[in-house]
């Protein structure tokens, strides 16, 4: 396997245990919120754009803010993705796309989180892109899973006491346990 598909394979399953262990028991709600079946893939592309963007304009800065850099990082995320969101929404005229997120909060904070993890391991514009992408793939990936289940556990004889948050939290614990196992050791394979 080439360096760039092992850094490509790291980030998509980085992204996955990051947003399969932080993000997990708030997506349960987020699956509620978005009953129609329909995925918020324009809100996921204004994440990915916003992380980019900031990633790139910051990047002379960062260094000059010092310990400030993480007090800025969600602030600066969530107003451009509220930013991005409504300029591109003005221009939708009949059909408004899925929201699920609220973009005053950085899209719920991952934004923040996006940047914040393509800060600390990106060294070049490609190494951001391959993070930042992996970690909206994740997203997209969350969201698929957790509706997955929550759709299963209605279907399936479950004991009462494990359906709704507890099942939730015991796929993905297990799950982030899958893809962080995967994560190391292509990482290893990386020579990290």
């Amino acid at each position: 396997m080439s360096r760039a598909a092992s850094l490509a394979a790291l980030a998509v399953f980085s992204g996955l245990s990051f947003n399969l262990v932080l993000c997990g028991l708030g997506m349960g709600a987020l699956a509620d919120r978005g009953k129609d079946g329909r995925f918020p893939f324009f809100q996921t592309g204004v994440l990915f754009v916003s992380v980019i963007v900031l990633w790139s304009s910051l990047q002379a800065v960062f260094p000059l803010l010092g310990f400030f850099e993480y007090i800025v990082l969600f602030p600066a995320s969530a107003v451009l993705c509220h930013g991005l969101q409504s300029f591109f929404l003005a221009f939708q005229k009949k059909t408004v796309p899925p929201l699920v997120f609220d973009s005053l909060t950085g899209y719920d904070g991952l934004a923040g989180s996006s940047l914040l993890l393509a800060r600390m391991l990106a060294s070049g514009f490609a190494e951001a892109l391959a993070i930042t992408a992996g970690f909206t793939l994740g997203v997209l990936a969350v969201m698929f899973l957790v509706r997955e289940i929550r759709r299963r556990s209605l279907l399936e004889a479950l004991p009462s006491f494990l359906r709704g948050s507890p099942l939730l939290l015991i796929s993905m614990g297990l799950l982030s346990l899958i893809f962080t196992s995967a994560a190391a050791v292509l990482f290893r394979a990386l020579g990290g």
